[in-house]
């Protein structure tokens, strides 16, 4: 019965395989390596899933287990996705891992470990010998170097690419990975990154990948807390804000989170596929960095202090520009009017790296600039 119930696994997988072959799109990548039905992906939040699409699109029918149960990958499944039970039945039947989760203590939990032991359905009690785990967790690095000797010794390798640029751009494959790995095992997992983030930053020793993206997500932190104050002082001295859009872009004040969250304060959702909790759980983890090393955080400790605000008040699940709000409250006054959510109604926007800088193209919106724009060389 075993045996049968082996081989109905491995006819489903190929059928599934063949099936997202047939629909795979002439521009996705294909790789040669690994199989389809030989990668996993554990954690399925908005990273775990839209890193599942792009595995999707590429044919390769990814092995999926989220703690929280099948439902949340039904849509997936649909799609030619595969079902397993543990990390560890994922880790069996897979060369390469995938895990996008929380915390450092979900990472550790789906490695299976606890404490000195190790847990019977944890993806280490799985791993097969020179399979590859990938690490696009934001978590504490220290905790990735313990799990990384973990992984090691049993003769598989471990890579960390943490994502940045953006959710929206990691659902249609144009990310930017921070990656720490060693040269041939980076060589062997690059084109299965690239379906996700082909935009791949190469950040040296393993670790140092995770401290930069720590570092990115606390520098937005800080444009979040400050864009409800610039953005209402304009507002009280009768600037239009649509004006202002626009001309910050432009000015030595902007940022990606100026030109990707102001139309996330316009439409109410304060919301960029990015929750409060988590960019307060990055600030921490920056903080212990900071601890470590003996720096000040005189500014970041007061960011620290107005997300534990905005969780208190507004919710965990409120999303990462929620700081904006509280200036919107302490005022008594609304940014947003009914003409500027008609403005921003359907905007949107892509990216594309000019000169080795992160650019934001935006859609669906008028914009001022493009009759100046590469007038002067």
């Amino acid at each position: 019965a075993g045996t049968v119930s082996l081989l109905a696994t491995e006819f489903l997988v190929m059928a599934l395989a063949i099936r997202q072959l047939v629909r795979r799109s002439s521009t996705v990548a294909s790789i040669d390596w690994p199989r389809p039905g030989r990668v996993g992906m554990i954690g399925l939040g908005q990273l775990g899933q839209a890193v599942t699409g792009n595995l999707l699109r590429a044919g390769l029918a990814p092995v999926l287990y989220d703690v929280k149960g099948e439902s949340i990958a039904r849509h997936l499944l649909d799609q030619g996705a595969v079902w397993s039970n543990s990390g560890r039945e994922v880790a069996e039947q897979c060369d390469v891992i995938l895990t996008g989760l929380p915390r450092p203590e979900n990472v550790s939990a789906a490695m299976g470990l606890e404490g000195t032991n190790i847990n019977p359905d944890g993806i280490l009690a799985g791993l097969q010998p020179n399979s590859v785990w990938i690490e696009h967790s934001t978590t504490d690095f220290e905790n990735t170097l313990k799990i990384r000797a973990e992984v090691e010794k049993r003769g598989a390798k471990a890579v960390a690419a943490p994502l940045t640029g953006g959710m929206q751009i990691l659902k249609v494959g144009k990310m930017v990975s921070l990656v720490g790995a060693d040269e041939e095992t980076f060589k062997r997992v690059e084109p299965l990154i690239a379906l996700s983030a082909p935009r791949i930053v190469r950040c040296g020793d393993f670790g140092h990948e995770t401290v930069v993206k720590i570092l990115t997500n606390m520098l937005c932190a800080v444009q979040d807390c400050a864009m409800g104050e610039v953005m209402m002082i304009a507002k009280k001295c009768g600037v239009d804000l649509k004006l202002l859009f626009d001309a910050m872009r432009i000015s030595s004040g902007n940022s990606f989170c100026w030109e990707t969250e102001f139309a996330r304060v316009m439409d109410g959702s304060y919301y960029p596929d990015f929750t409060a909790e988590m960019m307060a759980k990055d600030i921490e983890l920056g903080q212990g960095l900071a601890k470590k090393h003996g720096v000040p955080m005189l500014m970041h400790g007061q960011v620290a202090q107005i997300y534990e605000m905005c969780i208190a008040r507004y919710g965990k699940d409120s999303g990462s520009t929620i700081p904006v709000r509280l200036v919107e409250d302490a005022c008594q006054t609304p940014l947003a009017d009914e003409n500027l959510r008609k403005v921003f109604k359907d905007w949107t926007y892509t990216t594309e790296i000019a000169d080795g800088s992160y650019v934001i193209v935006h859609k669906n919106i008028e914009n001022p600039h493009l009759k100046i724009s590469n007038k002067i060389s």
